[in-house]
């Protein structure tokens, strides 16, 4: 069946904020790393993202003032929303989780190996690192910063601002311990410790693969998935058959490439060789094939996704 769509119908998307906002209101800027995308910002957030409070956060020395710059400490079970499955959400954001150690150990193969993958991960100078910020380069954009932690096992003191950057993953090494992962100011390792969940660190989210979002029906699903990250070709899958247009901006809102889709599919494509890496927009107008929420079978519905394109491998 052939449909066009009248273009007085399509309303383009025009502007695009290249952040992610928690259920705070706190901002975070995703930076893509190989292929995996990372926030660039230690987590702030005081709340999971259904609201409920995240037990015994703190920031460095309980001050506001060091939220700003580092985030805030959290403990393995508080990080986690107490589950202990590799990669839960817990206290990040929709759609993004805390790391695995494995998502550690690719970005430190992506940028290197471990041995030198601390320095391309560290902010580097002084200004928040202290001396010698051995091998600090920050080239990967991942910008650590040395937040120090909170000794909650022993001293219950704050303890290394400015020498050590020190993160949770998602990956538990028994009922009392779980795996870290630390930059340092004297070294441009990027480290691995297995310590106490009780003690609080920082925070870093990574994106989940292949996240999309569903337009609802009463008993059903529209489900749209789109490849994210993409390389040379970017992929959208849909549930069902479906007539739609697909927009592809960059951060600006500027119209970069439009693909109309006429006959009934549950696949589109459109190629992305020419464009360079970084974060892009797409808008996908879908002309529903039954009535949704309340829209009849003429009415466009407008869905739109944040993607990366990372280099290719």
């Amino acid at each position: 069946m052939m449909v066009c769509c009248p273009a007085a119908m399509i309303q383009f998307f025009s502007h695009a904020q290249d952040s992610i906002t928690d259920f705070d209101g706190n901002v975070y800027h995703p930076i893509g790393i190989g292929t995996q995308v990372w926030l660039r910002e230690n987590l702030k957030s005081l709340h999971y993202s259904d609201g409920t409070q995240i037990p015994g956060v703190v920031a460095y020395n309980n001050s506001d003032s060091m939220t700003n710059i580092y985030g805030r400490l959290y403990s393995w079970n508080a990080a986690m929303k107490n589950s202990t499955a590799p990669g839960s959400q817990g206290a990040c954001p929709v759609d993004w989780h805390i790391p695995t150690n494995s998502d550690w150990q690719a970005m430190d193969n992506y940028l290197g190996g471990p041995s030198v993958a601390g320095g391309k991960l560290k902010e580097e100078g002084f200004n928040h690192w202290l001396p010698p910020n051995t091998g600090a380069t920050n080239s990967s954009g991942f910008t650590g910063l040395p937040a120090g932690e909170f000794d909650a096992n022993q001293s219950q003191n704050f303890l290394f601002l400015g020498k050590a950057a020190v993160f949770w993953t998602s990956n538990q090494n028994g009922a009392l311990m779980a795996i870290e992962r630390y930059l340092s100011h004297d070294d441009a390792i990027s480290g691995q410790l297995t310590w106490y969940k009780t003690m609080k660190y920082s925070i870093r989210c990574i994106r989940d693969v292949g996240t999309g979002n569903n337009l609802n029906k009463e008993d059903k699903d529209i489900q749209i998935r789109v490849s994210n990250p993409f390389t040379d070709a970017l992929t959208i899958t849909f549930s069902e058959c479906h007539i739609a247009q697909i927009i592809l901006y960059d951060i600006s809102g500027k119209t970069l490439t439009s693909k109309d889709i006429s006959q009934e599919t549950a696949n589109a494509k459109i190629e992305t060789a020419q464009i360079p890496e970084g974060m892009y927009i797409l808008e996908i107008q879908i002309i529903p094939q039954y009535p949704i929420a309340g829209c009849s079978r003429d009415e466009i519905k407008r869905e739109v996704f944040k993607c990366f394109k990372i280099k290719k491998q």
